[in-house]
């Protein structure tokens, strides 16, 4: 009886130390100098390799952004109106094996050909996700392979089964006819498409099944499911390997790479998933990839810090490999509860997000925008797509705003607000109280305090201001804040409800001295030889009758003023474009700063986001 009580102190003792080292890591994360963590990231950013080319040591000056780049939309076989809504890059399509090839080697093309041709007559661009698995030829199940019933999963009940030959067979020389079929296409047809996602299971997700099958049997291993799935692809790269499809590239719904130690407590089905993308990433160049959860659905989930420090690496090149092209769908999130609340918000934020955490097509259904309500944000998403280094983007921006993560015990510390755990409502609702005057609110604290991820933000009934392990800062690219919290207030909810900016904001306090904000513009943004000329546009909430000023670092002072502006209390968001032509942006303003917002008198003054375009893009 002594031992086992010995032992289960022993367990404890451990995992409280592994609970107080993971709060010390977060801690130290958290309590890293914005300046230097984006300073990191953008020197990081200049060292990678960003180009479309499949050739292997290209340097920046090789760098192409791809003409489709952009925005996407489902439109389900309407024509896209693309004068209407020019940020629309192209059309998403989803061809099912079971459409086209409706008896043995009998293909009709017909549905595929019709987007096709819409594409070529609006001027944008094509791809489509290739159904199979349960979207597969009834009468392959007839030609011998094995219909797999499944339980607890979610959408169809029977497979086919993958391994069997007959299947494989007839898959592979599918590929094959679907390569034959784009390749005798006019040359202007061919020309719309951006490139093609080959999917081997169910829809394109990388699970073969979803749910388990009801006969063990027909249950697949790790090892097979990276067999199964190498096959198939090795036979689209065969297959396409043709002089009029050299265009044409893969994505791919692939993991990071992994190390071994990771997949020995993996799974069989997700060790699959990982083997495959090991095998994938070691094989072929992976430029191209689909990211769904969460990074396309939705912002401020619980737990996507995690997410962000797992990715951001791969997406930005980070890792010393070029910055992957991102793909992520938005589905069904805009029913959700937490969305309705204020879908002019959320959709604009949500885009906002993408870009920051390097989300590059960015689809959503025609449906949705055809509303015209939220073109803003989507303009915004196709605009940043695939500028992910300063050096050759042509923008630069920041979207100010405050973030309460309750996992942040030096922000907030337990002694005051109680222990840092997601379920630890009592710590949320201090938090809550403590910002309350600024506008933040809890509108679901279950959700608040028990979902997460996907889960959240699907499940939640309405927008949290708190939550836990979130992205805690601005929103940005190549523009940093300086000390962001220190000079300036996080405001949520502010202005109409109806203009999509005021989700969150920051502010002025004169009453304590914070009357300055500080930026750092990205040194290899703006060419060193030559400074350019660049517009910078600042929104803000015209809200009283006071005064601010826009100051930068030029040839001539290192604290000039751009422009003084004076509100005239409408109560809306507002626009302001200025062009700084002296501009030297070389850290030598106060604070080090490049730019900065200047409170002008007593009034304080709220501000949604600043963007600095330059006057002569590159690209």
């Amino acid at each position: 009886m002594i031992k086992k009580r010995k032992g289960k102190k022993k367990i404890k003792r451990r995992k409280e130390k592994r609970e107080k080292k993971r709060k010390k890591i977060y801690s130290i994360m958290k309590r890293a100098i914005i300046k230097k963590w984006a300073t990191f990231i953008l020197f990081a950013l200049g060292l990678s390799q960003l180009t479309f080319s499949q050739k292997k040591g290209n340097d920046i000056k090789d760098f192409e952004r791809p003409q489709w780049a952009g925005f996407f939309t489902n439109c389900k076989n309407e024509k896209i109106d693309t004068e209407r809504f020019p940020f629309i890059k192209g059309a998403a399509d989803r061809v099912k094996w079971a459409d086209i090839e409706t008896s043995p080697e009998e293909y009709d093309w017909s549905k595929m050909d019709a987007q096709i041709r819409n594409a070529v007559k609006g001027k944008y661009y094509y791809y489509f996700v290739l159904w199979t698995g349960p979207h597969s030829p009834e009468w392959i199940y007839e030609q011998g392979v094995p219909k797999v019933t499944v339980k607890g999963g979610k959408g169809k009940d029977f497979f086919p089964y993958y391994l069997n030959q007959n299947y494989i067979n007839y898959f592979h020389r599918f590929i094959g006819k679907l390569a034959d079929h784009i390749a005798s296409l006019p040359e202007k047809d061919r020309n719309v498409f951006a490139f093609i996602q080959p999917a081997f299971g169910s829809t394109g997700d990388r699970q073969l099944y979803k749910g388990t099958p009801i006969d063990h049997k027909y249950k697949i291993s790790a090892q097979q499911y990276l067999e199964f799935c190498s096959g198939a692809t090795k036979r689209f790269y065969e297959a396409f390997d043709k002089p009029e499809l050299k265009h044409i590239r893969f994505l791919f719904n692939v993991d990071n790479e992994s190390n071994p130690e990771v997949l020995k407590g993996t799974k069989a089905a997700k060790a699959g998933e990982l083997l495959y993308a090991n095998w994938l990433r070691k094989n072929y160049p992976i430029e191209l990839r689909k990211q769904q959860f969460t990074i396309a659905i939705g912002y401020q989930t619980n737990g996507e810090i995690i997410q962000d420090n797992e990715l951001r690496p791969t997406f930005f090149g980070l890792n010393g490999k070029k910055p992957e092209f991102v793909r992520g769908e938005f589905s069904k999130f805009g029913q959700a509860g937490i969305f309705q609340e204020n879908p002019v918000w959320n959709y604009y934020w949500t885009a906002i997000s993408t870009v920051d955490r390097g989300l590059d097509l960015w689809e959503v259904d025609y449906n949705i925008v055809k509303t015209g309500q939220y073109d803003e944000g989507f303009a915004f998403a196709s605009r940043y797509s695939y500028y992910k280094q300063p050096q050759t983007s042509p923008y630069a921006f920041i979207a100010l705003r405050d973030v309460l993560d309750s996992a942040d015990s030096v922000r907030f510390p337990e002694g005051k607000y109680g222990k840092a755990e997601q379920s630890n409502a009592e710590r949320v609702n201090k938090i809550e109280a403590e910002f309350n005057k600024y506008g933040a609110k809890v509108g679901d604290l279950h959700a608040a305090t028990s979902l997460s991820g996907s889960n959240y933000l699907y499940e939640a009934k309405a927008m949290n201001d708190v939550g836990f392990e979130l992205i805690a800062r601005n929103y940005s690219r190549f523009i940093t804040q300086i000390n962001a919290n220190e000079t300036s207030v996080g405001l949520w909810r502010v202005g109409p409800e109806n203009q999509p900016y005021g989700r969150y904001a920051r502010g002025f306090k004169n009453s304590n001295g914070r009357n300055r904000m500080y930026f750092d513009l990205d040194d290899n943004f703006l060419s060193m030889k030559d400074k350019e000329p660049i517009t910078l546009k600042i929104i803000y909430l015209d809200k009283g009758t006071g005064k601010f000023s826009v100051r930068y670092d030029s040839s001539s002072n290192t604290d000039k003023t751009a422009v003084t502006i004076t509100k005239a209390n409408s109560g809306n968001w507002v626009s302001k474009s200025i062009t700084i032509a002296d501009g030297v942006f070389a850290n030598k303003g106060p604070k080090n700063s490049d730019f900065s917002l200047v409170n002008e008198d007593n009034e304080d003054d709220v501000f949604h986001m600043i963007e600095i375009m330059k006057d002569n893009p590159k690209n």
